[in-house]
């Protein structure tokens, strides 16, 4: 698998070099997606392109300002798409505006976004006419300056094939889990999974206040159409998705920088990359819900949110419970949190967050008996640098302290990146690599060292080996991670992922039942490929093709042979 990977990077490289450039404007941001889609998402950089006299620039660091007063949309804050909606119609009634619009970009599939604003002006002489009355697009009902109502309609169907799941040993990995009535084993195992989720969305304006409550309603169905790798046969499940209704407080304060955005329901979550919390990790998809592999369900059961913007910096304060699978056997883990950021949508992207578990009826095996959630805390520091020095060079990184107020335990996990991307390259090539560490526990000690990473994940970020997941979790785990990525069109991207998992320590209790006493720390390896394409706007497919090669941590805890998993998925969606 090395030897693949190798000379993957090589070609990669060769291809690199020898790439013309293009212009800066027609630089590639990312692929670009439909709004609704990466609602609640953190925006990472808000880029503003102008055009007058027949000529498209980078806007100054004034027209800037300007417009992130006129827009009261700014990087580090969280994409609302009505918010985006009602600032552009507002803008539009500037005398010097002649068109502007907007286009939401996601260099990865789960992290920040790039919103990027398109504006041109009147040229001297030109007259602006009166706009006739437009056909409202689906799935707009109503649209103003002040409200905007519309429907959503979303869903998905997919394909799968795994082939010797849970490295052929699905019987021993799924042990206890009452959702694996059939797990898979050796040999193959194909299914298919389908979701539609329809619903409504609004936002208006109270009068002539700086008030505009919005909120939305959706319904999900999802199903699968025969067994997939725990459960068997067909299934299906109807359920309230989003449930969500909030308060906008735009341009408040004697110089109107300050924005204010309270809400609370059933609604997605997510900080940063994902790295602690993921909106993907937001509900269970196993068993009668029929989707685990679609992942349809993402809104968490209750968030509570509250955020403040002010000129670069963001404040949050947040309450946030996962959606569990069974009613009967709740968990009832419940976080508290809060932070404060600052993002100068140039180069620095800085935050800090405390997160404590406030409520919880889980606990976590130790070598001394169990300890409860209840009582961690976490306290998080993030330190993103991007483009230094205009090479396109970026550093990631974020630490996460542990403690336990309850309970013997402290913690460490963190994580360093680095890497390039080349936006004036044809096709916006871009290497990165990252060492990732959470650790293990150590047996010798009385106290607790397992790290534990909340509500992490997401694909492309956080899920370390679409397979290797399914097994390792995130506790007791370093891994080095090099990803190749490229940007064939403005809608279409093609990632390689390389992965190294291995063990901080031998004592892995709290991970499943085969691997809780490793015999050596070598998880394995895992290449993944995934193809994102964007078809005729609303649609979406997803091709992903992973294969892990376990190592001796996974083969000496059996006493026959282990296989190879692969891993084969095609998904459509559609996004309204």
């Amino acid at each position: 698998m090395k030897n693949l990977y190798i000379t993957l990077i090589f070609t990669w490289l060769l291809v690199l070099a020898y790439t013309p450039t293009y212009g800066q404007i027609d630089q590639i941001f990312g692929v670009e997606v439909v709004p609704n889609n990466v609602e609640g998402i953190p925006i990472r950089s808000v880029v503003i392109l102008l055009e007058k006299d027949g000529k498209e620039y980078l806007a100054d660091s004034l027209e800037m300002q300007a417009f992130y007063d006129a827009f009261n949309i700014k990087p580090g804050s969280i994409f609302r798409q009505f918010s985006v909606d009602l600032a552009i119609s507002v803008f539009l009634k500037q005398e010097e505006i002649k068109s502007a619009s907007y286009k939401v970009y996601t260099p990865e599939i789960s992290g920040p976004v790039v919103l990027v604003i398109r504006s041109s002006f009147w040229s001297e002489g030109e007259k602006k006419e009166k706009e006739s009355k437009k056909d409202l697009p689906f799935p707009t009902l109503i649209e103003t300056e002040r409200s905007k109502l519309t429907l959503i309609l979303n869903g998905a169907a997919g394909i799968y094939h795994d082939q010797n799941a849970f490295f052929s040993k699905g019987a021993e990995f799924t042990q206890g889990n009452t959702v694996a009535n059939n797990p898979a084993g050796r040999g193959p195992r194909f299914w298919g999974e389908t979701f539609l989720e329809p619903g409504i969305a609004g936002m208006t304006q109270l009068g002539k206040s700086k008030i505009y409550p919005y909120g939305a309603v959706t319904f999900l169905v999802s199903g699968r159409n025969s067994s997939d790798i725990y459960s068997e046969g067909t299934a299906g499940k109807g359920t309230v998705e989003r449930l969500y209704g909030g308060v906008l407080l735009p341009q408040l304060g004697k110089n109107k920088q300050l924005h204010i955005d309270l809400s609370a329901g059933r609604q997605f979550f997510q900080l940063n990359d994902g790295f602690l919390f993921s909106r993907f990790s937001g509900s269970a998809n196993a068993g009668e819900r029929g989707s685990v592999y679609l992942n349809s369900r993402t809104a968490f059961q209750m968030t509570a949110w509250a955020k403040v913007h002010w000129k670069k910096f963001n404040f949050s304060a947040y309450y946030v419970e996962p959606q569990e699978l069974f009613k009967d056997r709740q968990s009832d883990t419940r976080y508290l949190g809060g932070g404060v950021s600052y993002n100068d949508n140039k180069h620095l992207d800085l935050a800090l967050h405390y997160i404590t578990i406030n409520s919880s009826k889980a606990t976590y095996a130790t070598p001394e008996g169990r300890i409860p959630l209840e009582g961690l805390q976490t306290i998080n520091p993030k330190v993103w640098v991007n483009n230094i020095a205009g090479t396109g060079i970026f550093i990631k990184s974020e630490y996460a302290f542990q403690r336990n107020r309850n309970a013997d335990m402290v913690a460490n996990g963190w994580y360093l990146g680095g890497g390039i991307v080349k936006q004036a390259w044809k096709k916006s090539p871009s290497l990165y690599y990252r060492f990732a560490f959470m650790q293990g526990d150590d047996p010798e000690t009385t106290r607790f060292e397992r790290f534990d990473i909340l509500q992490g994940g997401g694909l492309g970020n956080w899920i370390q080996g679409i397979n290797f997941k399914k097994i390792l979790g995130d506790g007791n785990l370093l891994t080095h991670r090099i990803e190749m990525k490229a940007f064939l069109a403005k809608n279409m991207d093609l990632s390689f992922d390389y992965f190294i998992l291995m063990a901080d320590s031998k004592s892995n209790l709290g991970s499943l039942a085969p691997i809780a006493t490793l015999q050596d720390k070598n998880f394995g390896q895992e290449f993944t490929t995934t193809y994102r394409y964007f078809f005729k706007r609303n649609y979406l497919f997803l091709g992903l093709f992973s294969w892990a090669k376990p190592g001796k941590a996974i083969s000496s805890s059996f006493e026959s042979n282990v296989y190879d998993w692969f891993t084969f998925q095609a998904s459509t969606f559609m996004f309204f």
